[in-house]
């Protein structure tokens, strides 16, 4: 994050982590392929986290509320990991990755949209009534997502060095507008 991830080089990373080249390459094979793997995991922990904030005894819309929720905690915990997933995000085309790491990444986001960790709340709430939203629960799944992270990546991008914590009435009002798109319903004042 210090430097940048296209001018990191496995020397930084050799060095910073206290190991040799020969061990970074007995799990590696490129610096392309540890930004790929850390990008991966950052992802599958940030789902991870947010599915478990939900139980199965809430409906649909209090399960999303309450994964919107946690995932807002989790950006204010965690800001580094959004700014990588950023960071990745933006310079993923200027990346020289081999074929097989970018189908390896394509699949990857292929199965997280088709497997979206959204889906059992969205799916419940049409389901019970408490989502009434004309969209495929799949695409709704999947704005929810871009818009969600947009708007956290945003705000760790934007918040002060001086200052750890995010917007949280920009944030809580954000969550609520979502809610409102989602769920069909008037906004209280």
């Amino acid at each position: 994050m210090k430097y940048g991830l296209l001018q990191v080089k496995i020397k930084d990373v050799c060095t910073k982590a206290e190991l040799s080249r020969v061990t970074f390459y007995k799990h590696f094979q490129s610096m392309d392929e540890l930004l790929l793997a850390i990008q991966m995991q950052l992802i599958e922990h940030l789902t991870d986290e947010v599915s478990r904030a939900s139980t199965k005894d809430l409906n649909g819309r209090e399960q999303l509320t309450v994964m919107l929720n946690a995932w807002v905690v989790y950006a204010e915990n965690h800001p580094d990991y959004i700014r990588f997933i950023q960071l990745f995000d933006i310079n993923y085309e200027m990346y020289d990755f081999s074929p097989e790491l970018r189908e390896e990444y394509d699949k990857f986001n292929q199965n997280g949209k088709e497997n979206h960790f959204l889906m059992d709340a969205l799916s419940q709430g049409d389901v019970d009534g408490s989502i009434k939203n004309p969209s495929p629960p799949l695409d709704l799944a999947q704005f929810i997502f871009t818009t969600m992270m947009g708007m956290l990546q945003r705000m760790v991008t934007i918040r002060g060095a001086h200052d750890n914590s995010l917007d949280m009435r920009m944030t809580e009002q954000f969550v609520k507008m979502l809610l409102h798109f989602v769920c069909s319903e008037e906004i209280p004042e």
